[in-house]
């Protein structure tokens, strides 16, 4: 059941070395597991910038350089470990991507180069479900040329170990209509509790499914911090999060791959191999295309 793989060009399999090859000598024998989260030692950050496996699709100018097959290629290597990474995967196609297509020329300059190399780890903070309603529980009000952020909210990612986190926060326009907008913070603004595990369910306030909340109170960040225009940061999550999802599928279909490998590689007994009948070779012709159809590009 082989088939072409047309999708990767020469230079992503040469990437997929090089991800192999940090995967098995750096990430495996360094990843340490916390409650709630997974969280990367610095060092390991560090050693994916100087790989060139972080924010791969981001201009080479800051220190991408590649395009989404990069990415994918990165997504498969994990799933072939099985090890589903949300961390790097957060920083690197998620909030990073997003900073690159709405930040302004300072900030992608004064941010970007040390996201790209590890030195900045980026987390993702926003409201999760309240109630039926999803009511968001941050709230950025005017103060001169400041936003003075106050509430909390739940970290998606990196939320034990980051230092510019992307929050998700209700802001008031002219005519004092609320909307959701995106506001860069740097994690040493005072007034930021640190994250913590989120211990009881509050009535009415649901819970961080990912078991980290972060506090806010009166931390105070300039209105250049602003990402894209104010009110739009719903629109401007949706359309970060379908990269995310692509990905997601890529990496399934990587995984159901591995799962047919060991049944197509079973020995011939007297009565042929387990999956000869024919019913049970069309099944698994179907699932072998659907996995190509999501891995390969084939949609």
């Amino acid at each position: 059941m082989d088939a072409p793989r047309t999708l990767y060009r020469e230079d992503h399999e040469l990437f997929r070395t090089t991800v192999r090859r940090f995967l098995e000598r750096d990430y495996l024998p360094r990843q340490r597991h916390c409650p709630g989260t997974e969280a990367l030692d610095r060092e390991l950050w560090l050693q994916a910038g100087r790989q060139g496996l972080l924010c791969v699709t981001l201009p080479a100018q800051y220190g991408g350089g590649g395009d989404f097959g990069h990415a994918a290629v990165i997504t498969e290597e994990f799933a072939s470990i099985g090890v589903q990474d949300r961390a790097l995967s957060l920083h690197s196609d998620i909030v990073a991507p997003c900073l690159a297509s709405l930040g302004t020329l300072e900030q992608k300059q004064r941010w970007l180069p040390g996201v790209c190399s590890g030195a900045v780890i980026l987390a993702l903070a926003m409201a999760e479900a309240q109630g039926d309603e999803g009511e968001c529980r941050t709230y950025a009000s005017r103060d001169g040329d400041d936003f003075l952020i106050n509430g909390s909210t739940c970290a998606v990612g990196n939320g034990g170990d980051y230092d510019l986190l992307l929050l998700a926060c209700l802001t008031e326009d002219a005519d004092g209509d609320l909307g959701l907008s995106l506001i860069m913070v740097e994690s040493d603004r005072p007034g930021i509790c640190p994250a913590h595990l989120a211990k009881a369910i509050r009535p009415g306030a649901g819970v961080c499914r990912e078991g980290l909340e972060i506090n806010l109170t009166d931390v105070r960040v300039p209105q250049t911090h602003l990402l894209g225009e104010a009110g739009r940061g719903e629109d401007y999550l949706h359309e970060a999060l379908q990269q995310q999802q692509l990905l997601t599928a890529i990496f399934a279909a990587r995984q159901l791959e591995q799962l047919l490998d060991p049944v197509l590689a079973q020995d011939s007994g007297p009565g042929g191999p387990p999956w000869d009948p024919q019913d049970i070779r069309l099944t698994l012709a179907s699932i072998k295309a659907r996995a190509l159809s999501l891995g390969h590009g084939n949609n």
